[in-house]
């Protein structure tokens, strides 16, 4: 019995021994750490993504609220305010009433220290959001939450007194013909007119310090009777052959940084599949055009009456012409609804990107769709825009360019944007017969003669944004100067 029971304890004590030495459970150790480890790594990631995405929300209340602040500031209403607020809070990715997200706007504020601050505007902007995979992991951090940012701007005045120069911050939105090139060359041509009229300023922000008709900065020549705000340059400015130049605001300016483009953060075009292809009419009474992408460009000729319908037209791998045209107009188009034409590619090739090209027509009258609206479609504000993915050209450049010719009566209403190429206006008898209208023209280079007409006196009624935002420094006596912009206070 002894014996048999001295047998049963050296077989368990080799048993122990053996389990000792078997390493195969740290397979069972390593299968229960895979939870505590995914687990971690996934909150570390969707916390970074959430953190990514809470900075981008900021971003868009503090752009807005800014937006609804300068809209009080240049004399908008309650209105105007909001609209403009939830206008750049879409621009910036976030779009009262779509994907969840809701943008509040409330002017004045309804909470905070600035609930009784005059003309401030309070935007917040609220997003749902959820962990996806560590909410499976854990259900501890739940399954959805919102996520919040608030930002309230409002007028701020600033006063300083200088005894020898100042630095005054431009504000007023007035730019009209308008050349972005950086570039040490030169930006604007404007040639051969006989009584031009606008409320607006001629800007080129060109360093070019030449002084010939092609190396000035800015280039004035064969005027007659004249009349506008100013003209800035980064650059010179040469005037040569002129009778009656009479600038409204102020003389002659030089820059000393560049302007601010507003329509910097316009989306990639998207145009999706083709409509039409190599799209080609010519010798017809009527055509009517309806939105769409039109792929291999879009051309009209030698046609008494074209109508387009409200809505984007992607002209895509190739130009738009419109020749020999007696009537181009959109009849169905109203402030709210109309009308932008992009030009880009649909192959992968930026090269492929065209121009437009408008010439010996009798009449033109489109116009953009006003951007102030509570919900303003794409490109609202944007009549015609060529997308910046296409190589830059240069002041000679005869493709890829916007160029518009021996016309007898335009209007065009809202921004004409070629931020890669020159835009070149011609031969144009009657251009923006009201003085209330709204003609931005905004390229990489800007030549135009023979034309009498341009205003932008009613851009702000349909949310279209001039540039105009610059910094000028020029010697004068002491005297207190202020300022009056918006800014940020929440």
């Amino acid at each position: 019995m002894m014996r048999g029971a001295s047998r049963a304890f050296r077989s368990a004590r080799l048993t122990w021994q053996r389990l000792l030495k078997d390493e195969r459970g740290s397979v069972l150790a390593f299968f229960v750490a895979i939870p505590v480890v995914a687990g971690t790594v996934a909150v570390g990631v969707e916390t970074g993504q959430l953190y990514r995405t809470k900075r981008q929300m900021q971003g868009a209340a503090d752009a807005a609220a800014l937006a609804g602040a300068i809209d009080k500031v240049n004399g908008g209403t309650n209105t105007s305010a909001t609209a403009a607020a939830l206008y750049e809070a879409q621009r910036n990715g976030f779009q009262n009433g779509v994907g969840g997200v809701t943008v509040a706007v409330n002017a004045p504020p309804t909470s905070g220290s600035n609930v009784s601050t005059q003309n401030a505007v309070e935007v917040i902007v609220t997003k749902p959001s959820k962990f996806a995979l560590a909410s499976v992991l854990s259900s501890a951090l739940g399954n959805s939450f919102t996520m919040t940012s608030r930002s309230v701007a409002a007028q701020t005045t600033v006063t300083s007194n200088q005894t020898t120069s100042m630095t005054t911050s431009v504000s007023s939105l007035d730019g009209c013909l308008v050349a972005l090139t950086t570039a040490a060359e030169q930006g604007v041509s404007f040639t051969s007119f006989n009584n031009f009229t606008s409320d607006c300023v001629i800007y080129s922000n060109g360093s070019s310090t030449g002084t010939t008709s092609s190396t000035a900065s800015v280039y004035m020549s064969g005027f007659n009777n004249a009349t506008m705000k100013s003209v800035y340059a980064r650059g010179s400015f040469t005037a040569a052959s002129y009778n009656n130049v009479n600038l409204t605001t102020a003389a002659e300016q030089n820059q000393t940084t560049a302007i601010v483009d507003p329509y910097a953060s316009l989306p990639t075009p998207s145009p999706g599949t083709c409509s039409h292809t190599n799209f080609s009419r010519s010798s017809m009474s009527a055509l009517t055009l309806s939105p769409g992408t039109y792929c291999g460009g879009l051309s009209v000729s030698s046609i008494n009456n074209v109508y387009f319908t409200p809505g984007i037209y992607y002209v895509a791998n190739g130009d738009l012409y419109i020749t020999s045209v007696n009537n181009v107009t959109c009849p169905t188009c109203t402030a709210n609804n109309g009308v932008a034409i992009v030009l880009t590619q649909t192959t992968g090739n930026n090269s492929d990107i065209g121009g437009v090209r408008i010439s010996s027509d009798n009449n033109i009258s489109l116009n953009a769709s006003a951007a102030n609206q509570a919900s303003p479609p794409l490109y609202a504000g944007v009549l015609f825009y060529q997308d910046r993915r296409v190589p830059n050209g240069t002041m000679s450049s005869t493709s890829k360019i916007f160029t518009i010719s021996s016309l007898n009566t335009v209007t065009l209403t809202g921004a004409i944007y070629f931020p890669n190429n020159r835009i070149d206006i011609s031969s144009i008898n009657n251009a923006s017969l009201s003085n209330n209208g709204c003609t931005v023209w905004i390229g990489r280079y800007i030549k135009f003669s023979s034309y009498n007409n341009n205003y932008v006196a009613g851009c702000a009624a349909i949310g279209v944004t001039p540039p105009g935002v610059i910094t000028t420094t020029t010697t004068t006596v002491s005297n207190p100067v202020t300022t009056t912009t918006g800014k940020v206070l929440e």
